[in-house]
């Protein structure tokens, strides 16, 4: 039964939009209320327990807020806060996050031996939890990783479709690290801004992997089970944008992905 309360989804910038967006295209009924951190970006160069304490504040607030479902739409706070985050909500409240639904797709679909490439911030490979969810869930993938952690960065002061982040990642990409993999996840949701770039130094064949459409089924199997898939549109009152400190660049980012017409506002935790 639908309970008409929107989709918490959160980040500590705009990167957290791509996966807004991917909700909204396979979820059109569906509203979402959106935290972007900007105060405290980037999560990348933070320490666990720093991004453990903003994300347990901003689940707090969700949930105070009536979100019927948790998107942790930022790989740090995913790869260092989860169970912090899963602990705060409580058990009615489903949490997804960035890595496992991305795990489990590639541990699916690599039937025999494949090397897959990872690019993220300092936060997400350090914590090592790709590697330990392959390690659990797939023998056939070699995960390569390699923190990218000034990408996050350019991309967040607007610089994608930019020759600032092709320079960044050409000087990333110049060791040869990638040279044979089979596919590649982008482990920053600010990364989708330039994944044409990405695939612009990879051979021919590399897949970039798709996480916020991944993680948008997820939450999707999510609603389904729980029976709150929306059956209408929710729609007359728009998706939600919320941020702790409302810069430029999120009021044009946001617009960039949802258009002009739609509610921003500043709230301090």
């Amino acid at each position: 039964m639908s309970s008409l309360r929107p989709i918490g989804v959160f980040d500590s910038g705009i990167g957290g939009l791509t996966v807004a967006r991917a909700i909204h295209d396979l979820l059109p009924e569906e509203t979402i209320l959106y935290f972007g951190d900007t105060a405290h970006l980037p999560y990348g160069e933070k320490s666990p327990e720093l991004i453990q304490r903003y994300s347990t504040r901003i689940a707090r607030h969700l949930v105070k807020s009536g979100c019927k479902a948790i998107v942790v739409a930022c790989n740090s706070a995913s790869s260092n806060a989860l169970q912090a985050i899963i602990s705060e909500v409580g058990p009615k409240i489903p949490v997804i996050d960035m890595v496992t639904p991305v795990v489990k797709h590639l541990s699916h679909n690599c039937t025999q031996a494949c090397q897959v490439g990872l690019i993220g911030t300092r936060a997400t490979i350090a914590s090592g939890l790709y590697h330990r969810c392959f390690n659990d869930l797939s023998a056939n993938v070699e995960l390569i990783s390699k923190a990218t952690p000034l990408l996050a960065s350019a991309i967040e002061e607007g610089f994608f479709n930019d020759s600032i982040p092709q320079a960044v990642l050409d000087a990333y990409f110049s060791d040869n690290t990638f040279n044979n993999i089979d596919s590649i996840i982008l482990g920053c949701t600010h990364y989708p801004l330039i994944k044409s770039e990405v695939k612009n130094l990879l051979p021919s064949g590399v897949s970039v992997i798709d996480s916020p459409s991944i993680v948008a089924e997820a939450l999707k199997s999510v609603l389904t089970e729980m029976e709150e898939m929306e059956s209408v549109s929710n729609q007359l009152e728009g998706h939600h944008f919320q941020v702790s400190d409302l810069t430029e660049n999120f009021k044009f980012s946001a617009r960039h992905f949802f258009g002009d017409d739609l509610t921003l506002e500043e709230v301090v935790l």
